[in-house]
């Protein structure tokens, strides 16, 4: 006498579909925020890239003791160099840097506060070679850099021109 082959029906346990339904509420939970906050992490990096440019025209501006401007609209940042000692008439581009490296890339994420041409947030930074930073009428510079997507503020960035703090 021959027994037939002993085994599952093909469907599954309710332990497999407990696993999976929690593995799905888990993939939703991490996923559906970053779907709905797409600019999010496009916002993070433009921040970055402006408080890089910010550092980095302060320390070349410490470096070669000269005047380093920082231009900026709500989607770009310029950094130019001054092209004597003792001059704040900035023309050169920094070397090795490329107008395009601080853009942001992404439509819906620009920045505010150094484009809104006030005396404490000017449009135009000029980083001294003293480490200090200056708005463009010459004063010391002092305001916040506000990083937007989609209508909400994502980062900011703080300036201190009298101590050249940034961030």
């Amino acid at each position: 006498m021959t027994y037939g082959a002993i085994g599952r029906s093909g469907g599954f346990t309710l332990v497999e579909l407990i696993t999976v339904m929690l593995l799905i509420g888990i993939l939703a939970a991490i996923g559906v925020p970053r779907l709905m906050n797409g600019n999010d992490g496009a916002a993070l990096t433009y921040g970055d890239q402006v408080a890089s440019a910010l550092r980095l025209a302060q320390k070349t501006a410490v470096a070669h003791r000269r005047t380093v401007c920082v231009g900026a609209s709500s989607s770009a940042m310029t950094l130019r160099i001054a092209t004597a000692v003792g001059s704040s008439a900035c023309g050169a581009a920094l070397e090795g840097v490329d107008d395009a490296d601080y853009r942001s890339g992404a439509a819906g994420v620009t920045s505010t506060g150094l484009a809104g041409g006030s005396a404490s947030a000017p449009n135009r930074l000029l980083f001294q070679p003293d480490g200090t930073i200056a708005g463009a009428d010459g004063t010391p510079a002092r305001g916040v850099v506000t990083i937007v997507a989609d209508g909400r503020t994502v980062r900011t960035i703080r300036v201190e021109g009298v101590t050249g703090y940034v961030e």
